[in-house]
């Protein structure tokens, strides 16, 4: 069930990833739920445990997770843009 969850939230992180860093359009909103999805999978994988936050993998949910689910989701969508829009140039 946290795996779902994590998916749900994610989509959602990705969405507002992509209104915060002004990355929206209609056309690619679900390549950015997509990426957001991902990121925040990586993040509750490798950086959760780092901060000794639990995972949501473990079935607990807390505001650290999905702060730092939120945080994945971003820095993903950021590293994403920087790197197709330098490769249209």
């Amino acid at each position: 069930m946290g795996v779902v969850f994590l998916i749900v939230v994610g989509a959602i992180f990705g969405w507002l990833a992509s209104i915060w860093v002004r990355a929206e359009s209609s056309s690619a909103i679900l390549l950015n739920m997509g990426i957001g999805i991902v990121g925040a999978l990586l993040a509750d994988i490798f950086i959760s445990p780092l901060l000794s936050n639990s995972s949501i993998f473990g079935g607990t949910n807390s505001v650290g997770t999905l702060l730092v689910s939120l945080l994945g989701s971003v820095a993903l969508l950021v590293a994403f843009n920087f790197i197709r829009n330098r490769q249209l140039r």
